[in-house]
């Protein structure tokens, strides 16, 4: 569904993705992640056509995307939704202009004809009967959800997640999880995950690239980023894996001291 390959990419002189080449399959929820300024971000917006390349190419459904130009590229941006971390709705607008801000202001569609299409889709995200509230008065899954539904009404085929869990309580962060994979559930979509939330990339995604350095590490199964002996991966996993064997001397302190034991030759 989606691919780069060899992707250099930066800005003014400097570079910051050094040939990073990944795959997002369809239907499936693909995670990108990397500590702060890994270079995940400028990979989405690469992915997005928000910043040209500088070589390498980019393929959106099997068409390669790289060198066409702004007009051009739209027709495929309208493939693909991005979700913010903040939700960005537009506080000034009722949930209903939220939703249906692009068919109307963008597809000129006439307003009868948009509510109805609102109606439907705030029906799918099992938020009925808020049409005319503000987002001020939602609470922070509300919101997301609301922000999902701007996104999907206009049916793109890959969904992009920009730190969704950023800021949020445990709660909230299972919420959004949730909702991750209900939208792949309820819609087919293809979905790519840019985040540093290890918990939460291990609760939805199938595969997980972890960018380094301004290169891209195929690291698998979500499960291969507490056991890889990559070097890459075990450093930007170092602390998740010390709180996972804390959790686990905590939890099975008779079981852990033996072990140890076993391996010090001292049963």
């Amino acid at each position: 569904m989606l691919r780069l390959e060899n992707i250099r990419a930066g800005y003014g002189n400097t570079e910051i993705l050094h040939g990073v080449s990944l795959v997002a399959e369809e239907r499936v929820t693909t995670a990108i992640v990397g500590g702060s300024g890994s270079g995940k971000s400028t990979a989405l917006k690469v992915i997005m056509g928000f910043l040209k390349p500088w070589a390498g190419k980019l393929f959106i459904a099997g068409e390669d995307v790289t060198r066409i130009s702004e007009s051009e590229f739209e027709r495929h941006r309208t493939k693909m939704g991005l979700v913010f971390q903040d939700s960005a709705l537009f506080d000034s607008l009722t949930v209903a202009e939220n939703v249906g801000f692009f068919p109307y202001y963008h597809e000129k569609k006439p307003w009868r004809q948009v509510m109805k299409l609102v109606q439907e889709m705030l029906e799918l995200l099992d938020l009925p009967g808020v049409e005319d509230k503000y987002p001020s008065e939602l609470s922070g899954g509300m919101r997301r959800r609301v922000a999902l539904g701007r996104t999907l009404i206009y049916k793109p085929k890959i969904l992009l997640y920009d730190e969704p869990t950023t800021g949020l309580d445990p709660t909230m962060i299972g919420h959004v999880d949730d909702i991750i994979r209900e939208m792949n559930e309820k819609f087919q979509v293809t979905s790519i995950l840019v985040s540093h939330d290890l918990e939460s990339v291990l609760d939805v995604a199938d595969r997980v690239f972890l960018v380094h350095e301004g290169v891209a590490l195929d690291v698998g199964k979500p499960s291969n980023l507490l056991t890889s002996d990559e070097p890459e991966v075990q450093h930007f996993t170092k602390s998740w894996r010390e709180h996972v064997e804390m959790y686990r001397r905590l939890m099975h302190p008779d079981l852990y001291d033996a072990g140890k034991a076993v391996e010090g030759g001292r049963v």
